[in-house]
């Protein structure tokens, strides 16, 4: 006994060491299987940053080239080239970062080609704004907004983002796997460990005390084997009653068929009440009385393959017929069984009448609000046609309105007195500002259509690109802006830089004579972030808070303050779309706070939703 013993120890010591060494092997192995998966998720990671770089450098080139249009501002033209060489080098970065991956190298080149050509056209209205040519430099960009450069180099980069993200889930989800099997290794290392003690020790008390249990156990057998008699036949007797209480005092419809002649057994009374037959009734009827005639062949087909099968239940849906007439849906489970000497099953029905009608309702209702939502997504896709077509339409009539009126006044300018001279002056400002308010009123109305590109946005990174736009307009203002640490948010870029534009445009256009001073600051906030901007300005009556935030509603005259009244209507409009809100507190001479929140979004929920 004792050398048995001794043996047993040997031989599971010696497992237990050959398990440690090959449980330590693996682990060593999934260390540096996690260290790959860490590097090609960083490297994914650093492919994503220098995308969305590459996209805020292009809108950034082409804002400047608009700019420079617009105003003719040389600064803008030198910010252009600028912000194109930094475009450049940054697709030159990527093609570095994605030498490895020939489906984003292609990208890259249909990128590369489309902002070529997209160059060649801004060159070309350069060239045309800078000889004195600036309708058909405005008419050159125009063209080329209907061909949709832009918006192609944007889906390019969004199609080389959507590519890193998945390769960024797949490389995490693979980095998690590798982390989870390292894990279960020091896990299955413990436990070795754990189990060579529990082995050692449970193998020598078990030794010890198997002669004494063996003793004990001959002696006991035959008092253990009269006791299980008893206790069975007590179970049967248990069982038997039990049974009676669950078939006859069960709630739901329950019966007994033979298999062969399908003749009722035994019926509870739930089933005499639910279906209206008396027992006696139940008990002279074959279940094929209780289904409608076009399902009999159906049912007979499937008792056929029950009597062929060997499945001991089954489960399905059916139509039965009550006795009087009403048709009903029911869920029915049928057990084998065997019953007075006779192959049987036993039946337990539930009526699901009402639920089958909720369902086929709740499918109906489904299907009308599919269609309910494609009438919408068609409706407004065709107000967004509306209104581009609309702007554009309107804008035609005014280019002509002014350019005769310009012609007129150069050809007859000599024969013209102050007078009529000052009416034409008055009808090209007038239609110049028609032109403009048709422009903000296409942006503001953009704002409810098309497909957010939400991603996480360093709010930090956009006032400095903020304070690159208004760069001119700050150092004449002598202006100074204050940011605190702002965070990252999950939000639109594009509409984030729109949105701070804004806000620090109306608090350098707003200003008082001493030197304008903007501060913007960021709280945190259970479910959303809160921002505040705000100035020293000349302030807002109290009276005006609500209206302030309409389309086209102005404070001031235009000969006070140039604009359209349509800033803080876009800026609201932003707001709400990132389920925020807006409001403003402020006093006459004492400057104005602009509040509005940002709702907290799960980066997975976001990011996966971005472009649905």
């Amino acid at each position: 006994m004792k050398a048995a013993t001794e043996r047993s120890l040997i031989i599971v010591i010696v497992l237990g060491v050959i398990s440690v060494v090959a449980i330590v092997a693996v682990s060593l192995q999934q260390s540096e299987r996690l260290q790959d998966t860490a590097d090609s998720i960083r490297h994914t990671n650093l492919v994503l940053f220098q995308t969305k770089d590459v996209l805020a450098a292009d809108m950034q080139y082409e804002l400047s080239v608009k700019n420079f249009l617009l105003s003719g501002d040389s600064s803008s033209l030198l910010s252009s080239r600028r912000l194109f060489s930094l475009l450049h080098a940054g697709i030159d970065t990527l093609r570095k970062l994605t030498r490895d991956n020939l489906v984003q190298q292609v990208r890259l080149d249909s990128i590369w080609l489309t902002i070529g050509s997209n160059k060649e056209i801004l060159d070309s209205a350069v060239a045309l704004r800078l000889s004195g040519k600036r309708q058909a430099a405005g008419s050159l960009v125009v063209s080329r907004e209907e061909r949709g450069s832009t918006e192609r180099i944007q889906s390019l980069l969004g199609r080389l983002q959507w590519e890193e993200n998945r390769l960024l889930v797949l490389r995490s989800a693979a980095n998690q796997r590798v982390k989870s099997r390292l894990r279960e290794v020091f896990m299955g290392l413990i436990v070795v460990v754990g189990f060579l003690l529990i082995v050692v020790v449970r193998k020598i008390r078990v030794d010890l005390l198997r002669q004494k249990e063996a003793r004990d156990r001959l002696s006991l057998f035959s008092q253990e084997l009269e006791a299980q008699v008893m206790s069975k036949t007590a179970a049967l007797q248990a069982s038997e009653e039990k049974y009676r209480t669950i078939f006859y005092k069960s709630p739901l419809p329950k019966w007994i068929y033979d298999q062969e002649t399908l003749r009722f057994m035994e019926v509870n009374e739930a089933a005499v009440n639910h279906y209206g037959y008396k027992e006696e009734e139940f008990l002279a009827m074959t279940i094929r009385d209780i289904r409608p005639y076009e399902d009999i062949e159906g049912m007979l087909a499937d008792v056929n393959k029950i009597d062929g099968g060997t499945e001991e239940t089954r489960h399905g849906f059916w139509r039965h017929l009550k006795k009087n007439g009403e048709l009903i849906i029911v869920e029915v489970t049928a057990h084998a069984m065997e019953y007075n000497n006779r192959h049987a099953r036993m039946v337990v029905v539930n009526d699901v009448t009402l639920q089958k009608q909720g369902e086929i309702l709740m499918k109906q209702l489904n299907i009308d609000l599919q269609k309910r939502a494609s009438e919408l997504s068609a409706s407004n896709a065709e107000l967004e046609r509306f209104a581009y077509i609309a702007s554009h339409d309107l804008q035609e009539p005014l280019r002509m309105v002014s350019s005769f009126l310009q012609l007129l006044k150069k050809k007859y300018q000599d024969r013209l007195d102050d007078k009529a001279n000052q009416y034409i002056h008055f009808a090209v400002d007038g239609a110049e500002r028609m032109k403009i308010l048709i422009f903000d009123l296409l942006e503001y109305s953009r704002l409810g259509f098309g497909k957010e590109n939400f991603g996480e946005v360093d709010l930090g990174q956009v006032i400095k690109e903020v304070k690159r736009v208004f760069a001119e307009k700050i150092k004449n203002a002598g202006a100074h802006i204050e940011a605190g640490l702002l965070p990252v948010v999950l939000a639109d870029k594009v509409q984030m830089v729109q949105l701070f534009q804004n806000m620090v445009s109306n608090a350098l256009k707003y200003r008082r004579s001493e030197q304008p001073l903007i501060r913007i600051e960021s709280r945190e906030m259970p479910e959303h972030w809160l921002f505040i901007v705000r100035d020293n300005g000349i302030g807002i009556d109290p009276l005006y808070f609500e209206k302030i935030f309409i389309i086209f509603q102005r404070l001031h005259t235009r000969s006070e303050y140039s604009g359209t009244g349509i800033g803080l209507a876009i800026c609201k409009k932003i707001v709400e779309r990132h389920g925020g809100k807006i409001w403003v507190e402020s006093e006459i001479e004492k400057g104005s706070s602009f509040f509005f929140t940002i709702r907290k979004r799960a980066v997975k929920e976001s990011i996966e939703g971005m472009n649905k």
